[in-house]
């Protein structure tokens, strides 16, 4: 798995503690509510920029190769040295999917969604201050979710 899912999925699997814990621990995470913000932002961002970051990657070590006549030849298993039938043409770095890419930034931002829905649930924030985060995470708020059920 890629630094950039590995990196979303950190951030979600805590952010989906929160959404269940106990009020006393969802408060004291709501102290540090714009680190995780950040936090979410951050790994939204390099989700977003992966194709770039990509294409980089993938230019700069083709330069190298064609430049510099790298070559890379596969394991031979029966002799325990190069293969003989490999053309040493080294492998391309392999792209992640963009359905595990899109995964990731929607439970990230689902997560996220759910976690401050519950600060709102419990008062630790108003709908404006609710609607200002949402915003800052690239969504908006489902209106029965605002309503507080007993």
């Amino acid at each position: 798995m890629i630094y950039t899912i590995e990196k979303a999925k950190l951030v979600t699997e805590q952010l989906r503690k929160f959404t269940t814990a106990y009020t006393h621990h969802v408060v004291g995470q709501f102290a540090n509510i714009e680190y995780w913000i950040d936090e979410v932002q951050v790994a939204l961002k390099a989700i977003d920029e992966y194709g770039k970051r990509f294409t980089n990657i993938r230019d700069a070590q083709q330069a190298w190769i064609d430049a510099h006549g790298t070559k890379v030849y596969d394991y031979c298993p029966m002799c325990g040295g190069k293969c003989e039938l490999s053309d040493g043409t080294p492998k391309p770095p392999i792209r992640t999917s963009s359905t595990d890419l899109k995964e990731a930034r929607k439970a990230l931002v689902d997560v996220t969604y759910y976690f401050l829905i519950r600060c709102f649930k419990i008062a630790l924030l108003d709908q404006t201050e609710l609607e200002k985060l949402c915003a800052k995470i690239g969504t908006s708020i489902d209106p029965f979710d605002l309503e507080i059920r007993e």
